[in-house]
């Protein structure tokens, strides 16, 4: 959701893993399932039954003929034979070697469900070889797909693939695909991290891969600078945005727009300058990576796609299931997001959300001793913005250490501790001495614990970091067409928001300038996602997520025609692996394909302690 560093790509990977720590997809329910039933799950609410009848839908081969065109963006099968599938197709692919999910897909796909102009690329195989980095028991492989959809038979480019083969090598329920957010994060180095927790179940009967989107990582990236440049940085950073910090100043709250707008051409022109295909900044918008996606489920033999997508990747998987609804398998979106929306709009709803759960931080530290926030709830608001805001000019530090604390490293701690992970206790133990001493000490140290500020040390961090800032930006810009803003309408936005939400607020356009700097815009507006004759989608929200917003989840549930919610109190960003209530009712629907009741709600874990939010803010959207 949001530009992270690869030490925080690495907490978001290693939080992937976990979440991916028990018994994944099924092909079929056993006949023995209650299919009406849900699975168990602790103090859950409202278990009336709900059947998923078969979430597969498969029965093995494909009746759809490759026929129309390939040039809509909204219509990527071009058939006219179904409404409900832009391919045509009840079937799937007919490259099933006896599952009715499909084949492993080491031969390549079959040309059965491909639209016309793609049957090279969903007929490809895969060359898969031992990876190069010498990870053990992985194996890496290439696809090659469309640079520009409406143009199949033009310029071409890779989408870099890992996958864990499955532990019996033969991988009878086929493949679960993995998207762990971003926009720009790496599905490819998140799959190392996975390995080790995997349980055999899931090991013995899938195939787990991995995919870097167009753009990221080891598929054609994106590349804006090169790595002399990045060893200069390194040795010699500046205050300057530079290939570690290509955004550094785009969400800063005393930016004018004008100079977003200006880092957004910058950027823009250095990236066509050293990337090794240009024109790729104008295809990596996410219905790109949705068709791509497609191409991925086809050329490793499956029917139907099985998919876990979180964060962002929730963007992806929604988007597919509208374009590819016969194709939807299994399908969990894990702190979803809602595509309906524009980007400005959603920025604007996190941060109302944050403020308001800051504002009950601070009434609940009034109450307390040793607050150094007195006065009224406005008043103390504004005292610890002031405080804030002026650490650009004069950094707190501490005794015995280089560490320092400027505006933007307190805004992330402020953040952490006080609405992300809430723990207010020890956010109160770190200002008092920081307000009213200016002692740094416990500032500095909660620095060195919060995954964005940890600085990169590496040329291949730098490189990554670089690369998933950038793509962070570009997707956005590609998904959302210009709003036709002008700079002083951006600007007296931002000055109204920071009036009324004087510490988060002043932001929520920021990308919006950016990209009209960037200029890489898609053209298709956002509209909601039906996904019309799926099967069904688990929608999973938690109702204290800063990232990705419970109202978000509750509207593409609702949208979707097959979607179902899941509901988890408490604080977070994903549940799944890390609420033991939520893991077992979505691995309950991925295994015997058993869908929890609409309605069902998770409870927290661990229950909040008296001191944390009661999450009365929610969410504007319903």
């Amino acid at each position: 959701m949001r530009p992270v560093s690869p030490t925080a790509r690495k907490a978001g990977a290693a939080l992937a893993a976990l979440m991916l720590s028990t018994a994944l997809t099924a092909c079929q329910p056993d006949s023995s399932t209650d299919a009406t039933a849900p699975t168990a799950v602790p103090t859950a609410t409202n278990q009336t039954g709900n059947s998923t009848d078969n979430p597969d839908g498969s029965t093995g081969g494909s009746t759809a003929s490759p026929g129309g065109s390939s040039n809509s963006t909204d219509n990527p099968g071009g058939s006219g034979n179904s409404t409900d599938s832009p391919n045509g197709s009840t079937g799937g692919s007919s490259n099933s070697t006896g599952s009715p999910c499909g084949s492993t897909g080491g031969s390549g796909g079959s040309q059965g469900d491909a639209p016309r102009g793609l049957e090279s690329f969903y007929s490809q195989s895969i060359d898969w070889k031992d990876c190069s980095d010498g990870t053990a028991s992985f194996q890496c492989g290439t696809v090659t797909v469309p640079l520009d959809y409406e143009h199949p038979d033009g310029q071409t480019i890779t989408i870099a693939l890992k996958k864990l083969a499955a532990s019996d090598g033969n991988a009878e329920h086929g493949s679960l695909f993995l998207n762990p957010g971003g926009p720009g994060g790496s599905g490819v180095a998140m799959m190392q991290v996975m390995a080790p927790m995997l349980t055999e179940e899931t090991r013995g009967a899938y195939d787990i891969i991995g995919f870097d989107p167009r753009g990221v990582g080891q598929s054609t990236p994106i590349t804006c600078w090169t790595n002399d440049e990045i060893k200069q940085h390194l040795a010699n950073p500046s205050d300057d945005a530079g290939p570690t910090d290509p955004l550094k100043g785009v969400t800063s709250t005393n930016n004018p727009a004008q100079n977003k707008i200006d880092r957004g051409t910058a950027n823009a022109a250095r990236c066509a300058q050293h990337s090794q295909v240009p024109e790729l900044l104008d295809h990596v918008g996410t219905r790109d990576v949705a068709r791509d996606l497609d191409i991925l489920r086809a050329t490793n033999g499956n029917a139907k796609l099985n998919y876990l997508g979180t964060s962002y990747g929730t963007y992806i998987g929604a988007i597919y299931a509208d374009l590819f609804p016969a194709h939807v398998g299994r399908t969990v979106l894990n702190a979803a997001m809602n595509p309906s929306r524009y980007r400005t709009d959603s920025d604007a709803e996190v941060v109302a959300f944050k403020e308001a759960t800051l504002r009950q931080y601070v009434e609940h530290c009034q109450a307390q001793n040793g607050c150094p926030l007195p006065g009224s709830t406005d008043e103390a608001i504004a005292q610890l913005t002031t405080f804030v805001d002026g650490l650009d000019k004069n950094p707190l530090t501490a005794p015995d250490s280089n560490v320092t604390v400027n505006t933007q490293d307190a805004t992330a701690i402020v953040q952490q501790y006080a609405v992300e992970k809430p723990d207010w206790e020890a956010l109160t133990a770190m200002l008092n001495p920081a307000m009213n001493k200016r002692d740094g000490t416990l500032m500095a140290k909660a620095k060195q614990s919060v995954p964005d500020l940890s600085p990169e040390t590496t040329v291949e961090e730098a490189v990554s970091s670089a690369n998933s800032e950038i793509m962070f930006a570009a997707v956005i810009c590609n998904d959302d067409p210009d709003t036709g803003g002008t700079a002083s309408e951006w600007d007296a936005q931002a000055a109204a928001e920071k009036k009324s939400y004087p510490f988060f607020g002043s932001t929520s356009n920021a990308m919006d300038a950016y990209c009209r700097g960037w200029g890489h815009r898609g053209k298709t507006p956002p509209r909601e996602t039906r996904a019309k004759g799926s099967a069904p989608i688990l929608v999973v929200g938690i109702k204290g997520d800063i990232q990705t917003l419970y109202s978000w989840a509750q509207s593409l549930a609702g949208q979707l025609d097959n979607g179902h919610l899941l509901t988890v109190e408490g604080y977070g960003h994903g549940a799944f692996g890390t609420n033991s209530c939520a893991t077992t009712a979505i691995t309950g629907f991925l295994v015997n394909g058993t869908m929890s009741a609409d309605g069902t709600t998770c409870a927290a874990e661990p229950p909040p302690a008296a001191a944390e939010p009661q999450q009365a803010a929610g969410g504007a959207e319903g």
